[in-house]
């Protein structure tokens, strides 16, 4: 068995425990987490106790570094997982993180408590180096901490599918348990949420687990039955015979209840019937599909489209995963009567001899019929006496050999092609890029490629041709005796010919689509399809990896290296991969030398990194990096980069158009720009929008969207809580304000709110002591005239506070920021 460390939430005064423990891991805490346990570490026997409120702080700074260095603030499984992590960690009721390592002490002789003292030291040295990484904004600080770990980087550690970036190291008992809790009361049940707040009065006389997707229960009151939300909201009020508890099955959950001795299916949400309550069982026989049986009759309803096979059967219906059909079994036989899901009567078969093919069905041969046959979806015979079938997956377009020609047969158009010709050979393949309904077939004029969403052939049947090879990315190359031509869909047949055409190594895009070989000359085929020759520099690299190389691809580059090697002699250089080139340029960036940070980002962006073109959009359009600077040319890689959806792109250009750096000056454009990032996942974006309307320079203010923008970047880890502060005082919401002066972790900016709330009981008990060590604080950060004329009246005038000194100290600093003295 493995040894276990647990941690828990603990309210150190009243010594309260959340009622489940929020994680278990094998020995040792996960280094994702240690920011969350250092904070006011100690130790309280052999336990560990952490402080809550600043340990989720500084995980939320290492998070933040931790997106910053591998670029995922816009990968949504990133974000969506990390949002959870958060709101859960947030909602837990208590002050405290409790760490229970004895499950671990108890493998070593040495007493617990010095274990837990060591346990503390190492906890605290590496919350330290922790907090160093995330001033100095350098992960490379904590790569000693994964050499006895198995990972290689953070980036390895989020992305392992357990893990769940973060997310998977604690339990999803605990997160449900976060959000609500059934309480008793007097004999009844209700719920209330983790800090006590009432939800749902205690009304019910049970209260079911909640089901895990919607949190929705069952509940039941006076023998009654019916559904209440996890936010306390009755859904369906307890009026039902008998209840089941809610599934997941539609568009909305369902609920199964009893009315008069008759089973339903119930829409929770919207309260109305899916299945009418008429019937005496209620089965789901497959997603969307529901068996129903009424006198020993049975019938199947879909969510959608009501009643498809009436309630007639005398055995009930099973779906067929494998054809996506219904059927039911024949009494006396073998055979089962299938029907499609729109309700038509297909026939009787044998178990696997119905195929499913496109939309249509394959009767296979067997050893009653040695022929097989194709029908339609409503069972109508398309062609008999039929030997073999060949349909990919995708394909809408099928092949069937018959008295050993082969006919092409559209199931979408319901026709057959060709039928003037002989084809005695079929072949087809998909891969990415590979146009769906081709196939290579030879007819008695050699070999061609057919379209059979076209009716037309693509290349010709030519006796010239010995093969056609399907490549990756959707290209395919033609084989004339010793020499190849490139076929892809957009550009046809190639005028140029080549020795050999290969796919990339291992596949990789970053290397071009594909290889092509002429002579002692090697062309790259970039992603936008156009052809690029490879220079003499890259033999090199690309020999050093030419494992990656499958096959005969393998083999022809061997021969063409070595041919080369011999005529030019080794010139190859290996290059760099383009996050390695990333990593330089982002350095000499950091180190103000731009003219190599470009050099480096073009480099990157001619392998069509589209994250270059924005970095060097941003070196262009930088008027402070004036020797550089070249708005026009930037825009250029931004507009390039935009074109792909890239959030960081778009959201320049808006600044650009906002302040008139290479465009005019256009507000409207600069709006559409950051709404395209916005969209796209972008933070800032969100920041600029709210910018725009909170200081209502090129825009009318307007507190309302601005705050709705704010909020959303702050779900992005992109925080404006100095300006969400102002935006809710100056709507006088005071409840909302004090929340977010608590995020005011650098106590920056709350200070000068403080002073005022406390000095004029605005949402808290006036306390004028509160009110000026908080107008001292917030100077110490600022300057504020207003802060500074109420210390002065306080310390001069008041004569509950009157102090000469520090009157003094306050008049030299208003005098010194030249304000006012009244």
């Amino acid at each position: 068995m493995a040894h276990r460390i647990y941690l828990y939430n603990y309210d150190q005064k009243t010594n309260q425990n959340f009622d489940t423990y929020l994680g278990e891991w094998n020995y040792e805490i996960p280094l994702l987490l240690y920011p969350l346990l250092a904070e006011d570490v100690k130790v309280q026997g052999v336990e560990l106790i952490a402080n809550k409120e600043q340990g989720i702080v500084q995980l939320r700074y290492f998070f933040n570094l931790l997106a910053d260095s591998y670029q995922l603030h816009y990968k949504k499984n990133y974000y969506e997982s990390v949002n959870r992590m958060f709101e859960f960690l947030e909602a837990l009721p208590y002050d405290s993180f409790v760490l229970n390592a004895t499950d671990v002490f108890n493998m070593n002789e040495e007493k617990h408590k010095v274990q837990a003292k060591e346990w503390l030291l190492d906890i605290q040295q590496k919350g330290k180096l922790y907090k160093k990484a995330i001033k100095t904004q350098n992960l490379s600080m904590l790569d000693s901490l994964f050499s006895a770990c198995g990972y290689a980087s953070f980036l390895d550690i989020l992305q392992t599918d357990w893990i769940n970036y973060g997310l998977g190291y604690f339990e999803e008992l605990a997160y449900q348990k976060a959000t609500s809790f059934i309480f008793e009361e007097e004999g009844k049940f209700g719920l209330r949420d983790a800090k006590g707040v009432i939800l749902a009065p205690a009304r019910y006389d049970e209260i079911f687990e909640s089901d895990v997707n919607y949190q929705i229960a069952l509940v039941e009151k006076e023998g009654l039955y019916g559904y209440l939300q996890g936010d306390g909201k009755e859904l369906v009020a307890p009026i039902y015979e008998e209840a089941l508890d809610v599934f997941d099955f539609a568009l909305e959950p369902l609920g199964e209840v009893k009315v008069d001795g008759k089973w339903g299916i119930l829409k929770v949400y919207s309260n109305t019937w899916l299945v009418p309550p008429d019937y005496d069982a209620i089965e789901r026989v497959a997603y969307g599909f529901i068996g129903v049986e009424s006198a020993g009759r049975f019938g199947v309803y879909q969510d959608g489209n009501g009643l498809i096979l009436p309630v007639e059967s005398a055995t009930p219906y099973v779906y067929d995963y494998d054809t996506d059909l219904f059927f039911n079994e024949l009494n006396g036989t073998h055979k089962r009567r299938y029907y499609t899901k729109e309700g038509y009567y297909l026939g009787d078969y044998l178990e696997g001899d119905l195929v499913r093919v496109s939309n249509c069905f394959w009767i296979k041969p067997n050893k009653l019929n040695k022929q097989g046959r194709l029908i339609d979806q409503k069972g109508s015979l398309i062609l008999a006496d039929a030997d073999q079938l060949i349909c990919l997956d995708n394909f809408d377009a099928l092949a069937v050999r018959k008295e050993k020609s082969w006919k092409i047969y559209h199931t979408s158009n319901h026709q057959f092609l060709l039928e003037n010709e002989c084809i005695t050979q079929v072949k087809a393949e998909t891969n990415s890029g590979t146009k769906k309904n081709v196939f290579v077939l030879e007819s008695k004029t050699g070999l061609g490629l057919f379209d059979a969403d076209h009716d037309i052939w693509l290349i010709a049947p030519q006796a010239a041709i010995t093969q056609i090879h399907y490549l990756e990315y959707g290209f395919l190359a033609i084989q004339k005796k010793d020499v190849y031509q490139l076929f892809d869909f957009e550009n046809g047949l190639s005028v140029e010919l080549y020795d050999y055409i290969s796919n990339p190594l291992n596949y990789r895009t970053d290397e071009g689509l594909l290889f092509l070989y002429q002579g002692t000359n090697l062309f790259r085929v970039q992603e936008d399809k156009s052809i690029h020759q490879v220079e003499v520099k890259e033999y090199g690299n690309i020999y050093v990896n030419r494992y990656s190389f499958r096959g005969k691809d393998l083999e022809y580059f061997i021969f063409f290296y070595n041919r080369w090697n011999a005529q030019a002699g080794n010139k190859g250089e290996q290059l760099m991969d383009v996050e390695t080139i990333n990593n330089m340029a982002f350095a000499a960036k950091e180190n103000q030398n731009y003219q190599e940070a470009l050099r480096l980002f073009e480099i990157s962006a001619h392998k069509n990194d589209v994250d270059s073109w924005t970095e060097i959009g941003l070196l262009l359009t930088d008027p402070e990096i004036e020797s550089l600077f070249d708005p026009q040319r930037g825009i250029r890689y931004y507009e390039k980069a935009a074109q792909q959806n890239h959030p960081v792109a778009w959201n320049n250009i808006g600044f650009l158009y906002q302040n008139g750096i290479g465009y005019l000056v256009n507000i409207k454009k600069a709006i559409q720009a950051y709404e395209k990032a916005a969209k796209l996942g972008d933070g800032m974006a969100l920041s600029n929008l709210g910018d725009l309307y909170y200081f209502g320079v090129y825009v009318k203010q307007h507190y309302g969207k601005s705050l709705d923008f704010y909020q959303q970047a702050e779900k992005k880890y992109y925080y404006n809580y100095d300006k969400i502060s102002e935006i809710y005082y100056q709507l006088r919401d005071y409840q909302n304000l004090l929340i977010y002066l608590k995020n005011d972790y650098d106590r920056s900016y709350s200070g000068i709110y403080y002073g005022i709330l406390y000095e004029n009981s605005l949402g808290v008990k006036a306390d004028l002591k509160k009110a000026i060590k908080y107008f001292e604080q917030a100077n110490a950060y600022s300057a504020y005239e207003y802060a500074t004329q109420r210390l002065l009246y306080y310390y001069g005038e008041d004569p509950t506070f009157k102090n000469e000194q520090k009157f003094q100290k306050w008049k030299s600093f208003a005098e010194e920021q030249g304000f006012e003295i009244g």
